[in-house]
């Protein structure tokens, strides 16, 4: 079908095709309006910005309480923070900031079709999942919880394979188009966190995915940045001591006689430095007063033993009898970590499974 230059633009804008679609020579409709998108997106950043701002900042300052990431990272990590509550954050009208700005805004776009896909950005859709392949104009991602495959669509992309992401995708028809921006991970961490992931969801109380990825999408980001940094002391590190902040001095010795005694034990070095990573996190977020350290390294060395980070692993009276203290102390101190570390714990089980497989693969038959 051909059409004037003067006639009606098809798009439905209402313009000649002259001065609209046909000003780009060649440039598909498909990507004009993909522009007119990304244009109402910087739109509804800015709204969100200049009309709730004040919110936004006390709702951040309480947060960073929450998810250590966002402290150690806050400017990074606000991005994830807007992405959240732009989306998800409901109002005394319970309606989110998306909400507010598609309402307003969407009977002055001008593009017909434009229009009818930004009056769909409500349907906001959480995912985390593996990009399968990555084309010119697009890249397709799997959902580790669904296994529904999306297809994303970029006027350019950047993307790898066969790397984790994690973000907020907005109805393109029937295609999906990035809120801001998404947050991906080194394919060495694809495996892990394939399993990892399911296993989190499994321990919510959510039994649909969707409500799970957009009540724990900071959740997830906080605690996959602690298996990406154990990954990357796996791969990196080696045999290197872990260069960690210590909010006391007893906290900092403890770490040395938990280093010492695993050196006893022949404990191998990337598992020494995934304890005391681990002895790290538990001082940061219980913040320990520490008088007998001894306590604190059998307890720590306990359920290292029992999630199979180190070996050999030893009864509580067997430590006790070590460490010249009481088995009810160590065993105290022990529940109160694993409840304090259970996800990391069961990260750190899972690298190490990986790790002893591909051990077993290399070895020759």
């Amino acid at each position: 079908m051909t059409i004037g230059r003067n006639e009606p633009c098809l798009c439905g804008s209402g313009k000649k095709y002259k001065k609209c679609c046909g000003k780009i020579e060649g440039a598909p409709i498909h990507f004009l309006v993909l522009e007119e998108l990304e244009h109402l997106q910087r739109e509804l950043i800015e709204y969100a910005l200049k009309q709730h701002s004040y919110k936004m900042k006390q709702h951040f300052q309480v947060m960073m309480h929450d998810y250590e990431i966002l402290r150690k990272d806050p400017r990074a990590y606000l991005v994830a923070f807007e992405v959240w509550y732009i989306t998800s954050f409901r109002d005394r009208n319970h309606q989110t900031i998306l909400e507010q700005f598609v309402e307003m805004r969407k009977d002055s776009v001008p593009r017909e079709r434009t229009r009818r896909i930004f009056a769909e950005w409500p349907n906001v859709t959480f995912v985390g999942g593996i990009i399968e392949k990555c084309e010119k104009t697009s890249f397709r991602l799997r959902d580790v919880l669904t296994n529904e495959l999306y297809t994303i669509a970029v006027r350019e992309h950047n993307q790898e394979e066969d790397v984790l992401m994690f973000g907020a995708l907005l109805p393109f028809e029937k295609e999906h188009t990035l809120f801001m921006i998404d947050f991906h991970y080194d394919s060495q961490l694809t495996a892990l966190a394939k399993s990892w992931l399911k296993d989190q969801f499994e321990q919510s109380e959510f039994k649909d995915p969707q409500p799970f990825y957009q009540h724990s999408f900071l959740q997830l980001l906080n605690d996959i940045f602690y298996l990406y940094n154990e990954q990357d002391q796996t791969e990196k590190v080696e045999k290197e001591e872990l260069d960690l902040s210590w909010e006391s001095e007893s906290q900092k010795e403890t770490a040395e006689k938990l280093r010492e005694f695993m050196k006893e034990e022949n404990v191998e070095d990337l598992r020494i430095e995934t304890g005391i990573l681990l002895w790290n996190m538990y001082c940061h977020k219980k913040k320990p007063t520490i008088r007998k350290p001894e306590i604190y390294v059998a307890a720590m060395y306990s359920i290292l033993g029992d999630y199979d980070i180190v070996s050999p692993s030893y009864p509580y009276s067997q430590l006790a009898e070590r460490f010249k203290v009481s088995a009810q102390s160590i065993s105290k101190r022990a529940h109160e970590m694993e409840k304090i570390l259970e996800g990391q714990l069961k990260a750190g089980q899972e690298a190490a499974e990986v790790e002893q497989s591909k051990e077993l693969e290399t070895k020759p038959v």
